[in-house]
Parts: structure tokens; C-alpha cells; sequence
């Protein structure tokens, strides 16, 4: 690939008039709203990141502000909009955009809701992952995508962006097939770079105006970044992400995956930086995981191993509000969390649960986090050679 361009652009707040200023300089900086519109009237998809629905303060969805600001942008270009986001688990895609404030613009923007909750097969002869995929009709409703995510921690890949904002294009429950399909985290970056790939958004603009920290990517802390990112290579401006948030991004799967399937750049010899300087963003003291995730073992003695020594979700009993969101986002079955009629909390079974962290992503009460397992926390060096172990055996597998 050539030289990859990501464009950084200090954004105070959200207000209304700085971000859209923002979000005009950012596109002005990659030529233009013209480069990704062109002559002729296109039809654009907006793809924000919605999760599932939650008010815009808690800084889990893209701001509104920005959606708005870029709806501007476009329209006043000449192009058709649509916009959408297919939301985790069983909700609904009208409510969780009235919810994220998304709505209420788009129909005083005369934006139409493009069809999130239905979908077609495809065939991708360049998949890596594999050659067949299920993705939302809005899709196939547009002449291209501009995606907008948000800058978020996220407890299976590390972070959250660029290139996991499509996955938001696989509809409704299907997304839990994937990552039962997928229950390693490299074979599911894999996957998401494919539909990344399938989909080929033409711009990518990031939320980080308020970042979240911490138990991302619905219960963490907004965290004040005051930068909108831009690009048109998502592994190119995900890198740069990682560096605002002072994370490797060599432990975010999804960027050695994108890497390896050819959709972007990660080393800064391929990345030109332009508009405001990277230093003045950078946030050393951000609370994400520095470590990479660890691969699921094929061999079945540890697969046992890594069941007791990585990260699992636990439950809260005194958070819990006993919603059952999070048994209903479980993609596996028999399920790997139940709720009892009597039980105070969600009961896990470690050993079905492929920590792919759907319901600690989807709980509404801030109830479940991602803790070490019981044998790294008593033996923390003998869990750091068992899985070097079980890493090591894994990759002479494949």
C-alpha cells in the first residue's frame, strides 16, 4: 500500500458550531467533501457507532454533534443520506437511535433510516476468515459508507474503532453467531477486518472529542480527548488512536489483522499525520489494558489452562438489576450465564464461555467487568509461563 493520511483536529467540545467546524477542516484537510462525493449524487450511509442505545453524555455512542456535523457536511455536498446502526443483542434499531439522540437529527435533516434489521448472504472471494457473510440491507441501499466511530476500551480487542464499527452492519443476533463462530479474538479480528474489507467505507471519521475508559466499551468513564480523527484507512487511523490513548497498537488485533489482509498501514514510515500535532493529544495516563489478548488454545489441556488463568466477566450482585440482557447477548448454547429464579446474580459457566464479553458489553447497570482468573490472580508467574505455553501451541496448530 501507499502512504496512508490521518487527519487530527482538536475539538474542545460538542458544541454545535465548534464541531462542525471541526469536522469541516478534518475533511477539507483529506481534499474535500468532493473527493468522496464527487460529480455526480451520491447516496450516503452514515454508520455511527450506537451500541445500543444510550444518552449521548455517558460517552458510549458517537456524539450527536458530530453525526450532525457530518450529515452537514455531506448534504451540503450534494449527497443522498441515509443512516443506522444495528444494535447489540435483541434491541431494537428505532430505539436505541432515539436514544443515542440520532434520531431526532435525522429527521429534521430529512436523513431516512436505512434497513438495519434485515440482511442477504454474500460471498467475499477475498475473505480471510471465510467466503460467506450475512450483512444488513442498508448496505446495499448506498453507493458507499462513511463510518463514524467512537473511541472506546473494548474487553476483547483493546479498543474499539475504525475497523469494529462494521461490525455494527451484521444484523441483530447474527452478530452472536459470529463471535461463536469466531470465539478466538485473532480469527474474530480476522472476520471484522473481512467485512471491513467487504464493505469499504470510504471515509472513516472518529469520535474522540470524550473517549471512554476503563470497563469500555457501555460501562466505562468518558474520558476528555478533545480530538475528531479522519482518515480513509481505518488500520491507519485506529494506529493513531492507539497512540492518543498510549496503547501498542500491535496488542490491538484488529490492526495486525487489517495489516495482514492489506486494508491499511500501521508503522508511522506509511502514515502521514496532518492538521493538528499528535504530541499535544496523547493521553499517557488513559486507563486501557497494555497486554495483548491471548489466543484460545486448540489443544484441549489448555483450553483447561486458559479457562482459570484469563480474563473472564463477573457479575456484580450488588449492581445487578436482574434485566437478563446479558444471557440474551451470550452467543453460545447452552448459554455460559444463566439466571436463576433465585439467584441474586448472573451465574457463569467458565467452561462455555468463550470471553467474548457481549454481556459485559450490553449491561445497562455497569454490573459486570472483566477480572483475571482465579489461578493468575494466586499465581500470577505461573499463569504468564502457561500461557506463553498455550500460545506457543496454538500457533504450531494453525
Amino acid at each position: 500500500m501507499g502512504c496512508s493520511v490521518v487527519a487530527l483536529v482538536r475539538c474542545n467540545s460538542y458544541d454545535p458550531d465548534e464541531t462542525a467546524a471541526a469536522v469541516e477542516r478534518g475533511i477539507n484537510l483529506l481534499g474535500g467533501v468532493s473527493q468522496f462525493v464527487g460529480n455526480s449524487k451520491k447516496r450516503l450511509l452514515l454508520k455511527p457507532n450506537v451500541l445500543w442505545g444510550v444518552d449521548p453524555k455517558n460517552c458510549v455512542t458517537t456524539h450527536p454533534s458530530v453525526f450532525r456535523a457530518v450529515a452537514k457536511v455531506f448534504q451540503a455536498g450534494g449527497a443522498e443520506l441515509l443512516y443506522g446502526d444495528s444494535p447489540a443483542g435483541v434491541t431494537a434499531v428505532g430505539s436505541s437511535l432515539k436514544k443515542a439522540g440520532l434520531s431526532e437529527i435525522a429527521s429534521d435533516m430529512n436523513i431516512k433510516l436505512a434497513d438495519f434489521e434485515g440482511g442477504r448472504p454474500v460471498t467475499f472471494e477475498g475473505g480471510t476468515s471465510g467466503k460467506n457473510f450475512f450483512i444488513a440491507n442498508a448496505v446495499f441501499e448506498c453507493d458507499t459508507v462513511i463510518s463514524i466511530p467512537k473511541l472506546k476500551t473494548h474487553g476483547l480487542t483493546r479498543m474499539t474503532g475504525a475497523v469494529k464499527n462494521q461490525f455494527g452492519c451484521v444484523p441483530g443476533m447474527t452478530k452472536g453467531e459470529y463471535h461463536a463462530r469466531y470465539p478466538d479474538v485473532y480469527d474474530f479480528s480476522n472476520f471484522l477486518v473481512d467485512i471491513t474489507r467487504y464493505i469499504s467505507p470510504e471515509l472513516y471519521i472518529m469520535d474522540a472529542v470524550y473517549a471512554m475508559e476503563g470497563n469500555g466499551p457501555q460501562s466505562g468513564t468518558p474520558k476528555k480527548c478533545s480530538l475528531l480523527l479522519f482518515s480513509s484507512d481505518p488500520v491507519a487511523l485506529d494506529t493513531i488512536a492507539c497512540r492518543v490513548i498510549d496503547l501498542n497498537p500491535e496488542f490491538v488485533p484488529t490492526v495486525a489483522a487489517g495489516v495482514s489482509a492489506g486494508a491499511g498501514n500501521s508503522t508511522f514510515d506509511k502514515i502521514k499525520l496532518v492538521g493538528d500535532p499528535l504530541d499535544q493529544f496523547v493521553c499517557p495516563d488513559f486507563n486501557v489494558v497494555r497486554k495483548p489478548p491471548v489466543r484460545v488454545p486448540r489443544n484441549r489441556l489448555f483450553i483447561e489452562i486458559r479457562k482459570h488463568f484469563t480474563s473472564r466477566p463477573v457479575a456484580d450482585k450488588s449492581l445487578c438489576i436482574r434485566c437478563g440482557r446479558c444471557v440474551e447477548a451470550c452467543p453460545v448454547n447452552p448459554k455460559a450465564v444463566v439466571l436463576g429464579k433465585k439467584a441474586q446474580k448472573p451465574r457463569y459457566d467458565y467452561g462455555r464461555c468463550i470471553r467474548c464479553f457481549c454481556c459485559q458489553e450490553v449491561c445497562p447497570a455497569k454490573a459486570i467487568t472483566v477480572e483475571d482468573g482465579v489461578l493468575k490472580k494466586l499465581f500470577p508467574f505461573a499463569s504468564f509461563f502457561a500461557l506463553l505455553l498455550s500460545n506457543y501451541y496454538s500457533k504450531k496448530k494453525r
